[in-house]
């Protein structure tokens, strides 16, 4: 029971966190009032969005890419050793003798190796790492861009749905006014039953378009908290910036004159061109493995056996006078020629050889150049420097496909524009007539004049007027933001 409590309790405690952490990231993104701008919104999802972030991530791994590239060039420098005990018959490490006896024994070893020359590989690694580097600095860019651009869609769609809303909300209400009036004549016996039925369904079916627009508004505003990477919540609003009515100018800047700008300035391109230049840096360190390597090379060694013993001295033996036959006096071999020497002789003294004591003695040092020059390596340079040009074509069409998909989508955005502003144009002067229409549809029906069936047909042509400007205002005002957008403006509401 009280495991399922502690359970409980750190739910409730999470849960808490959680909301108390959503409600600060909405207040520091959305001002003192938790209403969020436009411009508020952008600024947060560059700093927090997911995507976003991950690219910054992946900007850091080039870096340290980069700097283990340059620390390569330093010296190598490692230090090892081994240290045993053994038993029976081995090869002693100090004397190289066959002993046979328990004994311990060490050796240690420190080297060192730089490399001279490669084929100037390591350069031209380097060289391709720092535009690597940079291409995935415009990375990071490019993502902020993308998000701002899915941001800015999010936006409208929600001030789209707001008054798409607002539209059916007041057709709604002109509905329910006219039911309203049309029972009256009812009652009074003016019109008939199947009039007040009529106005019933039709009122039913205004409250169904209410209700899609409203969940095209949490739709929407679901979509922008999550590219905000905020948790859900009831009390996420935006600020209603008042969206200016289109022109009837025509659109000022042509689409070439927005690409010259997008094609110099817009990261993903100058991501694109850097990741060509670095794929022939690529192909400069594949032909370097034609070229010999050269390194130099140096060690210092040492070496400890347990069974070396250290010389500490000699002590003189005398063991007197020591008898030696020289030879015979007579040709029988009969009477011999002795004489006597003294026997005296220097015995050496060993004592412990301490193992610090063995190490300095015992050291080697080394120094020396290895050159290893590429004969025959079953064609791997070969088939290294084919896959590197074919990989620098392929960046070359990447980055022509990156400008051809900029072009087609500024063309694109401005015969849009172009379309959605000639469409507002005719959407206006189509609901200055509806709305006419319709004026004069309810003074004839209340005057019995037409049936609830016409007004109804005349109802929806203006409510179908209003939707129709509102969509060619948005979509107008978006296509807009995107040109200002490919040209480096303000994309600001």
């Amino acid at each position: 029971m009280k495991k399922e409590l502690s359970k409980q309790l750190l739910l409730v405690i999470g849960l808490s966190l959680s909301g108390m952490a959503g409600a600060a990231a909405q207040q520091q993104g959305g001002g003192s009032d938790g209403t969020w701008s436009l411009e508020e919104a952008v600024n947060y999802a560059r700093e927090n969005n997911l995507q976003v972030r991950q690219s910054r991530l992946n900007n850091s791994v080039n870096q340290v890419d980069l700097n283990q590239l340059k620390f390569d060039r330093l010296p190598s420098i490692n230090a090892g050793g081994s240290y045993n005990y053994n038993t029976g018959s081995f090869q002693d490490p100090v004397t190289f003798n066959l002993v046979t006896q328990d004994a311990q024994t060490g050796s240690f070893q420190l080297s060192a190796s730089v490399p001279l020359f490669a084929g100037f590989q390591q350069v031209n690694q380097i060289k391709q790492s720092e535009l690597d580097l940079q291409a995935s600095q415009q990375d990071v860019l490019s993502a902020q861009n993308d998000i701002t651009m899915q941001l800015v869609t999010a936006y409208l769609n929600i001030l789209f749905a707001d008054e798409l809303t607002k539209i059916s909300e007041q057709t709604r209400d002109l509905t329910r006014q006219q039911l309203e009036r049309t029972r009256i004549l009812f009652d009074a016996g003016s019109v008939a039953e199947n009039a007040v039925l009529d106005l019933e369904s039709q009122l039913a079916a205004d409250e169904l378009e209410l209700i899609n627009a409203q969940n095209q508004h949490d739709i929407a505003r679901l979509s922008l908290m999550q590219l905000l990477n905020l948790p859900t919540t009831e009390d996420f609003q935006i600020e209603v910036p008042e969206i200016p009515e289109p022109d009837q100018n025509p659109v000022l800047v042509n689409g070439e004159q927005v690409y010259d700008v997008a094609a110099q300035t817009l990261p993903a391109i100058k991501a694109a061109d850097l990741r060509v230049l670095s794929a022939a840096k690529a192909l400069e360190v594949a032909k370097g493995g034609y070229y010999p390597r050269l390194s130099l090379n140096a060690g210092l060694f040492s070496r400890y056996s347990s069974t070396s013993q250290f010389l500490v001295g000699r002590q003189t033996v005398n063991e007197g006078l020591q008898r030696r036959e020289l030879g015979f006096y007579d040709e029988g071999g009969n009477d011999a020629v002795v004489i006597y020497v003294p026997n005296i002789y220097e015995v050496p003294m060993y004592g412990d050889y301490p193992f610090f004591d063995q190490l300095q003695d015992n050291i080697n040092k080394q120094v020396g150049l290895s050159l290893q020059v590429p004969i025959l390596n079953g064609l791997q340079v070969r088939s290294s420097v084919q896959r590197a040009k074919l990989q620098q074509q392929n960046a070359k069409i990447n980055a022509d496909i990156a400008r051809n998909n900029l072009r087609q989508t500024i063309e694109q955005a401005y015969v849009d524009a172009l379309a959605a502003q000639r469409r507002y144009a005719a959407a206006k002067e189509q609901l200055r007539a509806a709305e006419k229409n319709y004026s004069n549809a309810q003074l004839r029906l209340n005057s019995g004049v037409i049936n609830t069936v016409d007004f109804n047909i005349v109802a929806n042509n203006y409510r179908a007027a209003q939707s129709n400007l509102a969509q060619a205002k948005y979509e107008y005002t978006f296509k807009l933001k995107v040109l200002d957008f490919y040209q480096g403006k303000d994309i600001s509401l």
